[in-house]
């Protein structure tokens, strides 16, 4: 992780949220609001921490060269899914073992940086027990919670 480093490194989640609001005037107000709530990041229900990789489905769109995934996460008391809608999407990186899909995510966050064409875009960054992680870069991102 670049940024957030809460659990990787046993930083304060303070440090993050400062972090975010400096970069506040760059995030669409659902993402700022998502990112910024501590409840999102601590052990509790409504945090992806924990979380487990229920779906990832990846479809090309080859006139555009890009893509749009949807990563779908199982909550920590499996009483809840995220949906995690990526558009337009220009890179990714899945570094993730098929022999356990369930490794609890530690960590995530969501920047701006340049992706492999030079295109500045949102950056999707998680990580697993075990070293796995994810990234994904796309213009649009859109977060939802649906209690099961």
């Amino acid at each position: 992780m670049k940024y957030n480093k809460t659990y990787t490194e046993q930083e304060n989640f303070e440090k993050y949220k400062l972090y975010l609001k400096n970069m506040k005037h760059k995030y669409p107000k659902d993402i700022y609001d998502f990112l910024s709530d501590s409840k999102r990041h601590d052990l509790g229900k409504e945090s992806l921490h924990d979380s487990w990789i229920r779906k990832i489905n990846i479809e090309t769109r080859i006139g555009n060269k890009s893509a749009d995934i949807i990563l779908v996460l199982l909550g920590a008391y499996h009483d809840r899914e995220f949906y995690l809608y990526f558009d337009e999407v220009k890179q990714y990186k899945i570094n993730q073992s098929l022999q356990d899909i369930s490794r609890d995510l530690i960590t995530f966050e969501i920047d701006f940086e340049f992706n492999c064409y030079s295109e500045e875009q949102m950056v999707f960054r998680c990580m697993f027990f075990g070293n796995e992680e994810i990234e994904i870069f796309c213009n649009n991102l859109k977060i939802e919670e649906k209690l099961l």
